[in-house]
């Protein structure tokens, strides 16, 4: 092993800042947000990533600087540290509760200025999907997620917040339906509770044994619209 050589590597790459990746199970899987796709990486590319990121020995060969060449030529690594990242894993607390099943008789009471607010988030989020890449939906929910906790400390009153997820899975089968679009539901429901100041968590997942890729929205170790055997199936690759 040339210690030399990983050394130089480990300085000089970068993950792409609009890439993502998880280790599942020895299945290196990446999530371009520029191109709005998952890859699977193969064996040489697997052997580049656990050498940057994953501290795994490699030895210099000419195969290795192809593949290095390759990713960096296909804009999954950079050697511009202005256009890069550290890969720092996703920390996330494992899901042992779900809102699904609202614990009271009915429904909660919906108002004209939730259905309001419903609309407007639904509306929002399709709009800023036709119109922007995944990279740029996402780093508009991160902006506007940071202004306002640096504003406000972040305070979480379960109670309102599972009335309010409840109140927007009952008017959501006005706009939409969330069958197959687990993505989409979960950038609205967020949209939704931002307007009452709830910022939760929105993870991307993945796992193979067939591949799936899953979104969903959580809080601390709730998921508000996933259920929790759903939830343990998937590893996260990205936490906003």
């Amino acid at each position: 092993m040339n210690s030399n050589f990983l050394e130089d590597v480990r300085k000089r790459y970068f993950l792409a800042q609009h890439i993502y990746y998880s280790n599942v199970d020895g299945h290196f899987i990446v999530l371009d947000l520029r191109k709005n796709k998952y890859l699977l990486l193969g064996e040489e590319e697997k052997l580049v990533f656990g050498a940057l990121f994953e501290n795994e020995a490699a030895h210099e060969t000419p195969d290795l600087e192809r593949s290095i060449m390759a990713l960096v030529q296909k804009r999954i690594l950079t050697d511009n540290p202005n256009e890069g990242k550290p890969y720092i894993p996703p920390v996330l607390a494992p899901v042992t509760r779900d809102m699904h099943g609202y614990p009271f008789d009915g429904i909660p009471q919906i108002r004209a200025s939730h259905v309001y607010r419903c609309f407007k988030a639904v509306l929002y989020t399709k709009v800023v999907w036709w119109f922007n890449s995944m990279e740029r939906v996402i780093r508009k929910l991160k902006k506007r997620k940071e202004r306002h906790l640096a504003k406000h400390p972040p305070k979480v009153n379960f109670e309102q917040t599972r009335e309010l997820v409840e109140i927007f899975r009952t008017l959501r089968v006005l706009f939409y339906t969330a069958r197959e679009e687990c993505l989409f539901d979960s950038l609205a429901l967020v949209n939704f509770l931002g307007y009452y100041a709830i910022y939760p968590q929105m993870i991307f997942g993945v796992k193979m044994g067939p591949f799936g890729a899953h979104a969903w929205v959580q809080d601390g170790n709730i998921s508000y619209n996933c259920k929790v055997s759903q939830a343990d199936d998937f590893k996260p690759i990205m936490v906003v």
